[in-house]
């Protein structure tokens, strides 16, 4: 699986970037992952140059108060998986897109991490933890050492 994450910054403080790059070598056992940030006003572009296929998902990141555990998370991505998803791009911290007339963003699915509004840099952090707390789920493994 490859997920490629964009984040509405411009970059990440210090300690939210090494988080990320922690858990992005974590992941790296179980899947690719990239990170890039780039403000809100480039979002269009972004996505229309993404190549969509039936096996690509976009996921934007909202506060909600409907989030689902560890284990439920981690088998919505199993699902996903299993249904011939390969590559999953997530939006941190981007307004909704149902504003625009984007086809690709309107089709954008939204995963909820937390109740709280948290910034962009701690969000993605959060969504780096559970994405690895899910492949440990998925793989039978403690996720303490």
């Amino acid at each position: 699986m490859n997920y490629y994450v964009y984040l509405n910054t411009k970059k990440l403080n210090k300690n939210e970037e090494l988080a990320v790059k922690e858990y992005t070598k974590r992941l790296s056992a179980y899947c690719k992952t990239a990170w890039y940030c780039h403000p809100a006003k480039d979002c269009i572009s972004i996505i229309s140059k993404i190549k969509y296929s039936e096996h690509t998902l976009f996921l934007q990141v909202q506060a909600d108060e409907a989030s689902p555990s560890s284990e439920e998370l981690a088998n919505d991505f199993n699902q996903m998986a299993i249904q011939g998803i390969s590559t999953i791009y997530i939006f941190i911290g981007y307004p909704h897109g149902t504003e625009t007339s984007e086809p690709i963003i309107k089709s954008m699915k939204t995963l909820s991490l937390s109740s709280m509004t948290l910034s962009t840099g701690l969000t993605s952090v959060v969504f780096y933890e559970q994405l690895y707390r899910c492949y440990r789920i998925l793989n039978n493994q403690p996720y303490h050492k």
